[in-house]
């Protein structure tokens, strides 16, 4: 893609936990994606059907995969799979069981 119009910007490796943010725009006519970058903060504002196709492209999308899994990463994984699926109620079962309730 020589040449063309797409801006690219890196995240901010020094902030791994806030380099990308998303939440309601100010008016709340829409959402905004923050990305965190060396360059500063760069926002990427979508609507509501924009970020519907967005959220939907990315929850069924693989994470990264490391060269080699250990039993607590499938033990995580599969946690997360079946807390895709799962209920409100399951979901607060599970949060209990696992210790996480305030």
């Amino acid at each position: 893609m020589s040449g063309s119009n797409i801006e690219r910007r890196v995240v901010d490796a020094e902030r791994p936990l806030t380099g990308v943010t998303y939440g309601p725009t100010v008016d709340d006519n829409g959402y905004v994606l923050t990305l965190i970058t060396a360059d500063g903060p760069f926002e990427v504002e979508f609507d509501e059907e924009a970020m519907n196709l967005l959220w939907t492209e990315v929850r069924g999308t693989p994470w990264p995969e490391p060269e080699t899994l250990t039993e607590s990463d499938l033990l995580v994984k599969r946690l997360v799979e079946l807390a895709n699926g799962a209920n409100e109620e399951m979901l607060r079962d599970a949060i209990r069981a696992l210790g996480g309730e305030r």
